[in-house]
């Protein structure tokens, strides 16, 4: 399955920059994030027990990590 997978990514996405079959699940997790899904949520989607195992997809888009890192303290400062 492994080599199949591989093979169907290096055929389909080759500006990728590893092509094996657990770059479909950085893939789904990057997408789940941009839907708004919590890390509990996606943890749960991809079968994860641990959030910890959950987390290194969240460092992946930068995008939505700058967006929560931009926000205006107002009254709090």
């Amino acid at each position: 399955m492994w080599a199949v997978g591989s093979r169907q990514l290096r055929k389909r996405a080759p500006s990728l920059r590893h092509h094996v079959p657990h770059s479909l699940r950085h893939a789904c997790a990057t997408r789940l994030i941009n839907q708004g899904l919590s890390l509990k949520e996606i943890g749960d989607h991809l079968g994860q027990r641990d959030i910890e195992a959950t987390r290194i997809y969240a460092k992946v888009d930068l995008v939505r990590l700058r967006e929560v890192a931009d926000f205006d303290l107002g009254e709090l400062l």
